[in-house]
């Protein structure tokens, strides 16, 4: 008979086996690490990088100077209340023709309540530029700001790309590696056979000799390991995953390469038109050139219009009415009028010009260096994306003819007509060209990602 405790423990183990439990009951769900292509994990570092929500938090303060000054078109409004106790005031005694206070001395019954209300609204009629200037100025800060916030993307993108590569080579190593070893491990079963039927074409160096090729692979397989997962800490660092979350790259090799590049002058002009601090550079440099008209324009008047208003009261003192007299105490008063404003500040304003007019041209030097600097630095990346090139095309037909040459090499020996050694060096060889191949292949695809971030043309 089933007792209650055992029909509880079947109930557990069905739900278990039914994926119903939740994790850290009788069963431990097994997780498996998500897959990610490079679009994939890009978008995810892109998306929460604390670089980059640094540079956007520039942005959102430069689009409050912005609505400042925008703010500067409307009236100003300035108000101000203000209440508390005074003395209340009795008509005077007047005694052998002098005026006497009747009470004498201060009581609380003798206090009571004053209260004021001012009420000032400026109106900018025309101001030589000064809000206008300064206004574009900051649109054009907002701009420099949004265009450092893609110039750090694309920062956080090459990294990514790189260490991407670098994943994706040392795993595609490891696989090469493994490859290798199964060849000399095949070898030294073929070795070993013959030397069993004690045949005069193999030597027992033969085997010795095996081993200090395959010594060789396991050497590189354990650099590859190693970098693999440098290469995966790294970027699992850079996607801000927590301890127990795991990924796994989706490509199981590196990107291929095209056949040539388009010319150098294509990219120096891209460069040109699309670098994100590029365009920073010249919206800075707008955004200077305002400035200076900004402060220029504060060497003239500022023509206003006002509406002021003014109440008060005191209910322990008569009004005063009078035309000739004003009352602090009772009153209510209201009018427009128009004004200018000049300030006249003995050569201040002047030297906030100079000032203005030196910052503008310190960055108009900056773009003749960056300028200059473009095409150089452009130059020098296509240059290497060439060579790797060059290299990948070389070492990948070296790689398939080292490979053929092993199957023919391992065929000739097991056939009585090849040597040991010839189908050593042929294994050996292989894996060099093979390394070489995977190895170019990585360093043309850390060239094209730094080529396409130094002109600006990929877009993620």
């Amino acid at each position: 008979m089933i007792n209650a405790k055992h029909l509880l423990l079947m109930t557990a183990i069905i739900l278990c086996l039914a994926g119903m439990l939740p994790r850290g009951a009788l069963c431990r769900e097994q997780i498996s690490p998500k897959v990610m292509n490079l679009e994939q994990i890009v978008a995810l570092a892109v998306a929460q990088n604390p670089e980059i929500e640094e540079v956007q938090s520039d942005v959102l303060a430069a689009r409050s100077d912005l609505q400042q000054v925008e703010a500067a078109y409307y009236p100003q409004i300035e108000a101000i209340a203000v209440a508390g106790p005074m003395r209340d005031a009795k008509e005077p005694l007047v005694v052998n023709g002098r005026i006497t206070d009747p009470s004498p001395g201060l009581s609380f019954s003798s206090i009571g309540i004053f209260g004021k209300f001012d009420i000032t609204a400026t109106q900018p009629l025309y101001t030589f530029g000064k809000i206008s200037n300064r206004k574009e100025a900051a649109a054009r800060g907002v701009k420099a700001k949004e265009h450092a916030v893609a110039d750090k993307k694309g920062q956080i993108v090459l990294r990514v790309r790189q260490l991407y590569y670098g994943l994706v080579l040392a795993s595609s190593g490891l696989n090469y590696a493994d490859e290798s070893m199964d060849f000399f491990a095949s070898a030294v079963q073929r070795i070993r056979k013959l030397l069993e039927l004690e045949s005069t074409t193999v030597k027992e160096s033969d085997l010795y000799q095996v081993e200090a090729y395959r010594s060789e692979a396991v050497r590189f397989r354990s650099e590859a390991e190693k970098g693999m997962k440098t290469s995966y800490l790294a970027l699992k660092a850079m996607l801000r995953m927590a301890p127990g979350e795991e990924f796994a790259a989706a490509d199981k090799s590196l990107p291929g390469s095209p056949e040539k590049l388009t010319d150098l002058a294509d990219f120096i002009q891209a460069a040109r038109t699309n670098r994100p601090e590029f365009k920073q550079l010249a919206e800075a440099l707008a955004a200077r050139e305002y400035l200076v008209k900004g402060a220029e324009s504060d060497l003239y008047p500022s023509f206003f219009a006002a509406a002021v208003g003014s109440f008060a009261g005191a209910p322990g003192r008569d009004r005063l009415d009078s035309q000739y007299l004003p009352d602090e105490l009772n009153h209510a008063y209201g009018g427009v009028v128009a004004g200018a404003k000049w300030n006249l500040d003995f050569g201040i304003s002047r030297a906030k010009v100079d000032k203005a007019k030196a910052e503008y041209q310190r960055l108009v030097n900056t773009k003749a260096v960056a300028e200059m600097n473009i095409p150089i630095q452009v130059t020098k990346v296509y240059q290497d994306c060439l060579e790797a090139l060059v290299s990948v095309n070389s070492y990948r037909e070296a790689a398939t003819a080292s490979r053929k040459w092993v199957l023919t090499a391992m065929t000739d020996f097991d056939m009585g007509v090849g040597s040991a050694d010839n189908m050593l060096r042929a294994i050996d060889m292989y894996g060099r060209n093979q390394g070489k191949y995977i190895e170019s292949l990585y360093r043309y695809n850390l060239s094209r990602a730094e080529l396409e971030y130094v002109t600006g043309m990929k877009t993620w």
